[in-house]
């Protein structure tokens, strides 16, 4: 059982960092999550993926995710994997190893804590990311949720755990939970077995579909030799 000397040692040093965090500004704060991502130089991990897409019917499945500084990533299954484009990478190190523009957007409340709210403009033309919005866990200096406007059109929301405390050192998550729209479209008549297509109420015939992925992270290998030909 921790001393009494201990907890109060702790909570000391908790408040400090707490007024540290909220002095910091936007642009000091991704610095600060940036130096955490950027001690990785490699790393491999075991994906473990569950699809919820209403006109698919797909079972868990499971992939290799390669990364490779400083923003190179490679996913290999032997299955289906069905993951958005800005998807297993949720690190936010491909936003900010580019240029941007920080925008403060204040504080918010997330997963039972508070949040500094900051927005990522890209300043160069990224050929997929319009803008980003980070929800900060300050004192840990790690990403609890992320929101991707695509330049494609549509937007992807990630939400992060880090119960792996090693790959939480590198600002990297155990479990990711992705939330994006996927157009309706008409199915073949022809067309049957994995796919269902869903109930249209009158009306909603050209609103998106909500669909969810989510991916746990296991078997973390960090700074490893990845061969540049994974990323071809």
């Amino acid at each position: 059982m921790k001393s009494i000397v201990a907890i109060v040692a702790a909570g000391i040093l908790g408040i400090g960092m707490y007024g540290h965090a909220a002095a910091q500004s936007a642009q000091e704060l991704l610095s600060t999550v940036k130096a955490k991502i950027t001690t990785v130089k490699s790393y491999t991990t075991a994906v473990r993926i569950k699809v919820d897409v209403p006109f698919l019917k797909a079972p868990e499945s499971t992939a290799t995710m390669y990364f490779k500084a400083p923003d190179k990533t490679h996913i290999e299954s032997d299955g289906f994997a069905m993951i958005p484009k800005q998807g297993a990478d949720l690190s936010a190190a491909r936003l900010l190893n580019k240029p941007y523009s920080a925008v403060d957007m204040g504080s918010a409340s997330f997963q039972g804590a508070s949040m500094r709210r900051v927005k990522v403009v890209p300043l160069d033309d990224d050929p997929d990311v319009v803008v980003a919005t980070l929800w900060i866990d300050a004192g840990l200096a790690i990403v609890r949720k992320i929101e991707i406007s695509m330049r494609a059109g549509g937007t992807v929301v990630g939400e992060l755990v880090y119960d792996n405390a090693k790959a939480r050192e590198y600002g990297l998550p155990s479990y990711a939970k992705l939330m994006f729209d996927v157009p309706r479209f008409e199915l073949p008549k022809t067309m049957t077995g994995d796919f269902d297509a869903p109930s249209v109420a009158a009306g909603d015939e050209k609103k998106p579909l909500k669909a969810n992925v989510e991916l746990w992270y296991s078997k973390y290998e960090f700074n490893v030799a990845i061969p540049d030909s994974k990323f071809r």
